[in-house]
């Protein structure tokens, strides 16, 4: 193995969390070869550094923080950045059970009221992936 292909990879980690599909494509990109980039990602599975669940957690508490959206557009995006399907489906569930989209919701829907309406409002988050339960259990604590 290429020992810089290692230093790159933990570089790249260091700055986020990243799914073997994606630092696959930036090793590739930097032009090491398949023979390194796989024995690279073992290494970094076996130790620890390379975790899709990971990824997957803090992709979701990311985008709910910054640009909430509902699970379904959550779920699409995780699987373009290659994340197994069932990993992105478990830390969505456990997302959803801990109501971690719950005040970034509330928060959008206030934010997107001032500007256009309530009416508006909850025709973009809709767009956005929300169901409408969740939107009415964000409003029901809002109007509380």
């Amino acid at each position: 193995m290429d020992r810089s292909s290692y230093d790159k990879a933990i570089k790249l980690l260091s700055l986020r969390e990243h799914t073997e599909k994606e630092l696959r494509a930036k090793l590739e990109d930097k032009g090491f070869s398949g023979e390194d980039i796989d024995s690279t990602i073992e290494r970094l599975k076996t130790e620890g550094y390379l975790s899709e669940e990971r990824f997957a957690s803090a992709f979701i508490r990311s985008r709910l923080k910054r640009n909430p959206e509902g699970r379904p557009i959550l779920l699409s995006r995780l699987s373009e950045k290659g994340s197994p399907r069932d990993i992105a489906v478990a830390a969505l569930d456990e997302a959803w059970e801990e109501k971690m989209w719950k005040e970034p919701l509330r928060k959008e829907l206030f934010a997107q009221e001032k500007r256009k309406g309530r009416e508006w409002a909850i025709g973009k988050l809709r767009q956005k992936g929300f169901t409408a339960r969740e939107i009415k259990e964000a409003l029901e604590e809002e109007d509380e």
